[in-house]
């Protein structure tokens, strides 16, 4: 189960925050009006960046990591933004050694066979 770690974010009108954010988080406006600018990407030979407007009450999802700007048009806006919180180094790496040993099981049951059968020190 994945947790959520969220902030309020407040600005005045015309004021804009550039921080960089996670794919998966989410921008939810509580209030006013934001323009949302996403990460520059490469698209053929040009670099592009997606925009959404989010009236009170919206939200917008992160596809991609990367630097994102948010903007507050026609007066003062708020919003929360909830980003995923990073698993803990170790458990990335263990799980992505479950994975990869999944696909062999001739070998794991030959480590699990020798492991069981070793006589304590």
């Amino acid at each position: 189960m994945k947790h959520l770690a969220s902030r309020r974010l407040d600005l005045d009108a015309g004021e804009s925050l550039f921080f960089h954010s996670k794919a998966g988080s989410a921008l939810i406006s509580s209030s006013g009006t934001l323009l949302v600018t996403g990460a520059p990407r490469w698209l053929g030979e040009q670099v592009v960046c997606s925009d959404a407007v989010l009236e009170a009450g919206q939200s917008h999802t992160v596809h991609q990591d990367g630097w994102i700007t948010v903007t507050a048009q026609h007066g003062g806006a708020a919003c929360i933004l909830s980003q995923p919180a990073r698993a803990p180094q170790w458990e990335t790496l263990l799980s992505a050694a479950m994975a990869f040993f999944s696909r062999f099981p001739g070998i794991t049951r030959a480590l699990r066979g020798r492991y069981r059968s070793a006589k304590p020190v």
